[in-house]
């Protein structure tokens, strides 16, 4: 052999063992890759584990969370659903019964003009309310139980109690309530009945700022500048 062909030889041999070293090198790779992900030490199977538990716990947790949101949003939809509305019965509570004293509802409409001082929700007016609401609009309370007030030193008007008995005699007690004040002229014992009315009307002015009140007609219609003008004719 001469020594041009074994240069040649060796070149070959050379270039096998090269890409031989190469091919070992990715096959030994590939494996130490294999046993890598397929070989966990004792501390990763524990970690993994108790990964796996709380895991569990919140999606546990989540589940139950999502089921009440459903139960709720369920629950609701039945509210707001026409359908089930249209079903039920209505269940519209009564007004609260006004009382008016014998002596007034035996009375003429037409010789009688009173009006319901009241919350448009029939909420209570405490005594406390009421008896400061007294003070200062200069009622008295007279022999009647009733409030009075008195205008040249004669009764203008009286007031009585929208709750039962009527009347004021108990305003002092803690547990006095009542509905509304009653307003009222009996034109059969006033001498000078428009002279009374203008008197009344600007303490129940006075009253419905210092209670809040509304001011309704005996026919609990709200009252009206034409219903105090027409009385005002009425009275001329």
């Amino acid at each position: 052999m001469d020594a041009n062909t074994f240069r040649w030889v060796l070149i070959v041999i050379a270039v096998l063992l090269a890409v031989g070293i190469y091919l070992y090198g990715l096959h030994q790779g590939r494996l130490r890759k294999r046993s890598a992900n397929e070989t966990f030490t004792r501390e990763e199977i524990d970690s993994a584990f108790v990964e796996d538990e709380q895991l569990d716990v919140e999606l546990s947790n989540l589940n139950q969370v999502l089921k009440d949101n459903e139960d709720d949003e369920n629950f609701d939809e039945i509210l707001v659903s026409p359908a089930a509305e249209e079903k039920q019965p209505s269940l519209a509570f009564p007004d609260p019964e006004i009382f008016v004293p014998t002596s007034l509802a035996a009375k003429d409409e037409d010789r009688l003009v009173s009006y319901h001082l009241r919350h448009g929700d029939f909420r209570l007016i405490t005594g406390e309310e009421a008896d400061a609401a007294m003070q200062d609009s200069g009622l008295e309370l007279n022999a009647e139980g009733f409030l009075e007030f008195r205008e040249e030193g004669e009764v203008a008007f009286q007031v009585a109690s929208l709750t039962a008995p009527g009347d004021f005699s108990d305003i002092g007690k803690l547990e006095f309530a009542t509905l509304g004040f009653n307003c009222f002229i009996d034109l059969d014992l006033c001498e000078n009945p428009r002279l009374a009315f203008e008197a009344m009307l600007k303490k129940i002015d006075e009253l419905v700022r210092l209670l809040n009140v509304e001011v309704y007609k005996s026919n609990q219609d709200l009252l009206t500048i034409s219903d105090v003008t027409s009385v005002r004719e009425k009275l001329a």
